[in-house]
Order: structure tokens, then sequence, then C-alpha cells
């Protein structure tokens, strides 16, 4: 006899309703990426080939940066209680020094890939600092569900950054890296500003930074920062590999194939950042269900395949139109593969993430970025064409794929431990349906 519990979930899973739920997260990826991918085919088109190889690699440092700050301090507002003075200190206390971090990283980055271009060299670590800043605003957005204001948040990022964008080249009448660094740093100001409005003052208060919670944090953010640096970074050492063995230009060619999937990447990562919120909910309130991600898998395989498949058919006339050249189909292919295999391994890396899982998950998430990179530089090196390159990566991931199936799938101790990681009151225990807003939030137009 069925549950009123279970009578609610199965209306929930209902396709109209899922939908519902999925789409603002896959919409704010989708504002966000395209942001990306506009500056992308505007380096393209306006960039000598060697600038534009440079600026993949200076992207690529700011999505690893990205990623390890999320990994650390956005996924520990989500699934940790930042509620508790003693970890929102904790987390404080780390999203300070990563910020120093980055801004020191991004000068000597500058340095030695801008060529000492004392405009770069300052114009790119500050972009890359307040792009972080952004990065925590809008991970306080999802952690509260709010997805609808999370797309507001990222068309005023859209919106400054196409602005700034096209005054410069107006003023200055030629696209260049510290006119594209600028115009990302005023999008991120911009997009601040709006996620302050929008933020309740509890959730923007800064606490004293202090350690006394910093051990409880790290055992959960650490390792998941870790573990979400992974990928980009092993993502930049390929291109490094390109770059060293091959040449900068032809950097610049495996990006172009990588843009004809970008729009199919944009879906994957809204469902991830879905199923993370959705899965760290459950977690919370004890109804942690592996099935679901079973089923969200062969879900997302096959959509992200299906949809590959049709890239792939349209890489020559996509390549033009994103780069000017045509990209060729067997290097679509392997981006393809690459976006599948990801797309297996996202819902168990989702649902052991957060079970607190972390370290399980960065373990699994090494060993196949470690043997991708390295199945790339062998193959580089005995003169492999380029397009073998994403397909080596995507054969790496098979192994974190099979290694967090099967270690979600086991039993586990009930989720809600919850002395160090309390449940707010202040907050449902599932997301809205579908993310309806609360009489507190004023009424946002979705874009």
């Amino acid at each position: 006899m069925s549950t009123p519990e279970a009578e609610a979930e199965a209306e929930a899973d209902r396709p109209g309703r899922l939908l519902a739920r999925v789409g603002p997260p896959v919409l704010s990826q989708a504002i966000t990426a395209g942001t990306s991918l506009l500056l992308q085919v505007v380096a393209a088109h306006t960039l000598e080939l060697p600038e534009f190889g440079a600026f993949a690699l200076f992207l690529a440092l700011l999505v690893s940066a990205s990623a390890l700050h999320t990994g650390f301090v956005g996924d520990g507002l989500v699934v940790l209680d930042r509620h508790d003075p003693d970890v929102r200190a904790g987390l404080a206390a780390s999203a300070g020094a990563g910020l120093l971090l980055a801004g020191a990283v991004g000068i000597g980055a500058a340095l030695v890939i801008g060529s000492g271009d004392p405009a770069v060299a300052l114009l790119y670590p500050a972009m890359l600092v307040l792009w972080l800043v952004e990065e925590t605003v809008r991970r306080l957005l999802v952690a509260r569900r709010w997805f609808w204001r999370l797309v507001g948040n990222d068309v005023a990022y859209l919106v400054g950054t196409a602005l700034a964008l096209g005054a410069g080249w107006a003023w200055a009448g030629a696209v260049s890296l510290p006119l594209l660094f600028a115009a990302m740093a005023v999008g991120a100001v911009t997009a601040v500003g709006v996620g302050v409005l929008q933020l309740p003052r509890a959730e923007l208060r800064v606490p004293r930074p202090r350690l006394a919670a910093l051990p409880r944090v790290v055992s959960f953010a650490g390792w998941r920062a870790l573990q979400a640096a992974l990928r980009p970074a092993a993502l930049l050492a390929a291109r490094a590999l390109v770059a060293n063995l091959v040449s900068l230009a032809a950097v610049g060619v495996l990006e172009a194939g990588r843009l004809v999937v970008a729009p199919l990447q944009v879906v994957v990562n809204g469902v991830g950042t879905f199923l993370l919120s959705a899965f760290a909910a459950r977690a919370r309130s004890g109804r942690t269900r592996p099935d679901r991600a079973s089923r969200a898998a062969l879900l997302l395989t096959a959509g992200t395949a299906a949809g590959g498949g049709l890239l792939a058919l349209l890489a020559a006339p996509l390549g033009r139109l994103l780069t000017g050249e045509p990209a060729g189909s067997w290097l679509v292919l392997g981006w393809v593969a690459y976006l599948v295999v990801w797309s297996a391994g996202l819902p168990y890396v989702a649902l052991a993430v957060a079970a607190r899982l972390t370290r399980a998950v960065f373990t699994a998430r090494a060993a196949d970025s470690l043997l991708g990179v390295a199945l790339a530089a062998a193959a580089l090196a005995l003169g492999a064409p380029l397009a073998a390159v994403p397909w080596l990566m995507a054969a790496g991931g098979l192994y974190s794929v099979w290694r967090l199936r099967a270690h979600t799938s086991r039993p586990t101790a009930p989720l809600a431990s919850t002395q160090q990681f309390r449940q707010d009151p202040r907050e449902p225990t599932a997301p809205p349906e579908p993310f309806r807003r609360s009489p507190s939030c004023p009424s946002h137009p979705p874009p």
C-alpha cells in the first residue's frame, strides 16, 4: 500500500514536474556558459590563433580556480549547516585565504602566459578574484534553492560583460586580452551587486574568521574542493601538453572542437547543480535513495549521447559559425564521448557528495584524471593525432563511473548525523514545487 510520501515523490517524478524543477538550474548554466561562449567566439574571431590559445589557457585556469573555490566554499554552503556560527566562520576563513591565493596565482599566470604584459598582469588576477566572489554569491542562492533568482544574477553578469565588451571594442577599435578580462570583471561586479540585493542580510553576514570548526569543514570541503578541481585541472593539463608537445596554435584547434559541444555541457552542468541540491536536501531529511542516482545516470547519459550525435553531424557548420573554421568530426565526437562518460558518473558524484563521502569521490576522480592525462601524453608523444586527446580523456573517466556506482550502491549509515550538520529549521527539506518563491521573496521575472 502506497504512503502519502511515496505518492508525493511519484508525483514529483512526473516528466512535466521534473522539467519544471530542472529547468531553472539548466537555464542558469545556459546563461553563464552562453556568456563564456560569447567571449570565446569573440576571441576566436578577433585574436590571432596563438593569442586565442593563450586565452584558452587563461580560461582553463579560471575554471580550475572556480572549481576549487566552489568545491570548498560553495558546496560547503550548500551541504553543510551554514547557519552554524562555527561552520560559517570556518568557511569565511577558507574563502578569504582562497581569494588571496587566487590573486597570487593569477599574477604569476599572467606574467608567464601573458608574456609580461602589464595590463594583463593587472586585469587577469583582479578579474579572477571578482569571479570567485561572484561564485560565492551564486552558491548562496543555490543553497537556498532560489534558482530563478540565480537566473537573474546570471543575466546581470551577461549584461554587464556584454556592455563592457561592446563599449571597450567601440572605444579601442579592437579586441585584446586586457579588454576581455576587463569586461569579465565588470560583469562579475554587476552580478555581485544584484546578488547582494536579492539575498537576505543573514546570508551576507560575514563572521569573524576563526578556526574552531575548520577541521569539520575541511573533512568535507577539503576533499570536495580537490575533487571539483580535478576535471578542469585535467583539461588544463591536456591543453598544456598539447601546447608543449604540438603547438600553442593546436590548443586553439582543440578548443575550437570543444566549443561545438559547449551547449551540451551547459545542460549537463545544470542537471548536476540540481542533483546536488536535491540529493543534499534528501540526505538532511534521511530520505536518500541510491536508485534515483542510477535512474538519473541512465537518462542523462542517453540524452547526452543523443544530443552529442546531432552536434557531431553539424560539426563543420557549427565550427565555421563559432570559430570561422570547420571543426573535425572525430575531434567533436571525442568531446561528445568525454561528456557522455562525465554524464554517466555525475549523478553518483552528486549522491556521494550529499552523503559527505567526498574522500571516496576524490580518490575515484583522481585515478581517472591521472589515467586520462597519462594516456593523452603517451599518445601525443608517439605522434597520435590531436583528435585522440578527448577520446583518451574519456577512456580514463570510465573507471570513476564504475567505482562510484559500486560505492554509492552499498548500504550506508543514516545520513542525518546531525550534531555537526544539522538541518536548519528555516529551510525546507525538499525543493519547492516547482521552485515556488516564498512570500518573503519578491517577484523576480525569469529571463
